[in-house]
């Protein structure tokens, strides 16, 4: 899934649950739980000159996204903003694919190497067809966010 979704979808988790030492968990979990939905494939070839600005647009777009949530969210504004940064998180362990296409050479056997794996596992689905999925989620959980809101 795109930064995008998991953002929106922790910002569902903080005003469903509201209770941090639950919300705060349940969102970083959602993170994995989402990604076991068909999704587009979000590897971007490395020949595209634009890359790395393409992945830079998905970033910038969920922090936009986040905070605007977060503006909405009312008293909850502190979960909603640490919900989405949690649901996005699991992500940041494919920053040495994003910015170099391989992973660190001190990598192996580590609980990251070992979560990777199972994070790639779970995302069974990756295709261009999934980007449908992608755009049916986001508008299920902006629908479900401003009923919670309104």
């Amino acid at each position: 899934m795109t930064g995008i979704n998991h953002a929106v979808t922790g910002a569902v988790v903080a005003l469903v649950v509201k209770e941090p030492l639950l919300a705060l968990p349940i969102a970083l979990l959602s993170h994995f739980a989402i990604d076991c939905l068909p999704h587009w494939d979000y590897k971007i070839p490395k020949h595209l000159k634009r890359r790395h600005l393409i992945i830079a647009a998905d970033l910038v777009l969920s922090i936009l996204l986040t905070v605007a949530l977060a503006m909405i969210a009312g008293d909850l504004a502190w979960l909603v903003l640490a919900c989405s940064f949690l649901a996005i998180l699991p992500d940041a362990m494919w920053l040495s694919y994003i910015i170099w296409g391989k992973p660190s050479p001190h990598d192996s056997n580590t609980p990251l190497h070992l979560l990777r794996r199972f994070h790639f596992k779970i995302q069974w689905s990756e295709t261009a067809h999934g980007a449908v999925v992608e755009m049916l989620w986001f508008a299920l959980m902006s629908r479900v966010f401003l009923n919670l809101t309104g």
